[in-house]
């Protein structure tokens, strides 16, 4: 989004925020406003979403900034037809002599 884009405050509908303001202007809105503050609540992926208490499960599936939990499988761990246990670390042969 552009920094200079205009949002709506959530919690003041009156005020129109810069994108790059938005983070400033939420704290001190907050701050100001704790009767509405009370309502919203603060999405875990993105400070910046702020919605109604009853609708922050709904969003947190849908959320655009929700990075995947789960990784793409690896290549290898399909290749493998069985369990193969893991191998035991041996370490390199000692060259040194201490006696000598």
């Amino acid at each position: 989004m552009e920094p200079n884009a205009l949002v709506q405050c959530p919690y003041d509908r009156s005020h129109q925020v810069r994108v790059s303001r938005l983070p400033y202007h939420l704290v001190r809105c907050q701050q100001n406003n704790p009767q509405v503050s009370r309502t919203l609540a603060t999405c875990p992926f993105n400070a910046r979403h702020r919605v109604p208490r009853g609708h922050l499960r709904s969003h947190i599936t849908c959320c655009p900034d929700k990075l995947p939990l789960e990784l793409p499988p690896d290549p290898e761990d399909t290749a493998r037809t069985a369990w193969e246990p893991p191998q035991a670390w041996q370490p390199p042969p000692c060259r040194e002599d201490w006696d000598a």
